[in-house]
């Protein structure tokens, strides 16, 4: 926009700040980039409060109507307004600020400049010409008082309708204006809520997929469940260990038909049902029901965990027998010697006479024979068991030496030696726990085996597990020796008192 006659107000200063508003004016049209839009609104700033201070020396020297003055000062601090909230917006929206604001500016050239600053110059200029007006009935006392030698005839009738309409028009721009930024700040808002929402789906998308990865790749078998118990979801492990060809031949499917029975959140061993009606020994762990009413399982193969515990029970097992034949053989038999040879330096000191020194020599003995008796104790704690004549025979002659009641069965003769070499020891710490203890006056030993399971099961009188007990050595190492077997080993307090370990060993078929 290029200046031109229409313009002009006569007054030199004004005119020279008009002409600065011009030239910012064709910064802005010129321009949509926010740092320069930032600066051209600082500038505004500027020029709005020199111009503003310039207008309000008029207004105050000159005595002019005062309803001009209310809508000139009215009109400034709007046009201060409009550049505020074009400062505070311009970042996030330069474009539209810059629309606005080039149409503002044109609007203020237009109507502000052209009209109200120009009726103001003709006031002013006319009364510096010290021409008369007629004044107008409805005039209002002026803001000061006029210049000596100044009539104060200012106003007239048609002024006043003229600046009533500026008026009028000015509150129907800012009007506008007003509502193009509250609709640009809402349209801002739902820029950055659609934003947020987009990150967010994106981020849910990235997690999902991460979520999606690590579940499809887990070495273990993840189930996701609905809430009438059939299959969702399951990953590549679970589709080989249930035997299927692929994850959509097992969605759908009835949990229940390849593991029955998961009640709760903790681990749980169960016998799971492949697809070719095979089975195999698995831990579950169930997670809670959701808010759908779903529920995610990890499902864990126990048939490579327990081969490699009993092959370390087997390389354990082997290690023990080596040092109780060292023991046994070794030192075990070094003490023999050194015991005879005791019992013969305490004759000789005796057939010599030295009495006080054969007693020592009785004393040394004594010891000996008792680091002897320990010894064996501890080689036949190591020694393999007296399984000869199988686990029932084995056990019955514990029960006998503990002096417990036993009733078993012969049908558990033939497993495994490994198997009943673990359920001997689960049998033998049982008993001790409980002689020492439980304080009980009975305990009892039964051991019970059919086509599909062998069941041991030590019970007692005594003062059975207080609620919340810690679960100590001996009762972790029976759980570890079940683990290393594939059995199941429950340890309860009953109805009629006491304690109860039961160990159920399920027989492969």
């Amino acid at each position: 926009m290029q200046w031109n006659a229409a313009l002009d107000t006569g007054i030199a200063a004004v005119d020279r700040q008009h002409r600065q508003l011009l030239r910012l004016f064709n910064r802005v049209a010129a321009t949509r980039d926010a740092v320069r839009l930032r600066a051209a609104l600082r500038a505004l700033a500027r020029y709005a409060r020199r111009h503003f201070a310039t207008e309000s020396r008029l207004m105050r020297r000159w005595p002019l109507d005062a309803r001009h003055c209310d809508a000139h000062a009215r009109a400034h601090r709007r046009f201060a307004a409009f550049i505020d909230r074009a400062s505070a917006l311009v970042g996030r929206a330069p474009v539209a600020v810059g629309d606005e604001l080039t149409g503002f500016l044109a609007q203020w050239l237009h109507h502000h400049i052209m009209g109200m600053d120009a009726r103001m110059a003709q006031a002013v200029l006319a009364l510096r010409r010290g021409q008369p007006r007629r004044e107008c009935p409805q005039d209002r006392a002026a803001p000061g008082p006029p210049p000596e030698g100044v009539e104060k005839t200012w106003g007239g009738p048609a002024f006043s309708r003229e600046e009533s309409i500026g008026d009028a028009l000015d509150s129907v721009f800012d009007g506008l204006g007003e509502r193009t930024f509250a609709l640009l700040e809402t349209n801002l808002r739902l820029r950055d809520e659609i934003e947020q929402r987009r990150c967010a789906q994106a981020s849910l998308r990235e997690s999902e997929a991460r979520y999606r990865d690590l579940f499809m790749h887990a070495p273990d078998a993840l189930f996701e469940i609905d809430a009438q118990q059939r299959i969702a979801l399951v990953n590549d492990a679970g589709v080989r260990l249930l035997g299927a060809g692929c994850a959509d031949a097992l969605c759908g499917q009835p949990f229940d038909r390849f593991v029955g029975g998961i009640g709760d959140t903790l681990p749980q061993q169960a016998q799971l049902r492949r697809v070719d009606q095979g089975t195999a020994a698995v831990e579950v762990l169930a997670s809670s029901p959701d808010a759908r009413g779903a529920r995610r399982l990890l499902v864990r193969d126990l048939g490579d965990r327990r081969r490699l515990q009993r092959a370390a029970t087997e390389a354990a097992r082997l290690e023990q027998e080596r040092l109780a034949h060292e023991l046994h053989d070794g030192a075990g038999q070094r003490l023999v010697a050194i015991g005879l040879f005791a019992a013969a330096l305490r004759r000789s000191l005796h057939g010599d006479g030295r009495v006080a020194d054969a007693e020592l020599a009785a004393e040394l003995a004594a010891h000996i024979g008792q680091t002897l008796d320990e010894i064996r104790r501890l080689a036949h704690g190591l020694a393999p068991l007296p399984l000869g004549g199988g686990l029932h025979a084995a056990l019955g002659a514990l029960c006998a030496e503990l002096q417990c009641a036993y009733c078993g069965s012969h049908a558990a003769d033939a497993i495994d030696q490994g198997v009943a070499l673990q359920l001997y020891r689960i049998a033998q710490e049982a008993l001790s726990n409980a002689l020492r203890h439980a304080a009980a006056t009975r305990v009892e030993l039964r051991l019970d085996a059919d086509a599909d399971t062998v069941t041991l099961c030590v019970r007692d009188d005594g003062c059975g597990i207080g609620a919340g007990a810690h679960e100590g050595l001996g009762m972790s190492t029976m759980r570890h020796r079940a683990d290393a077997i594939g059995a199941w080993l429950d340890i309860a307090a009953p109805a009629g008192g006491g304690t109860e370990v039961r160990c159920r060993w399920p027989r492969p078929h």
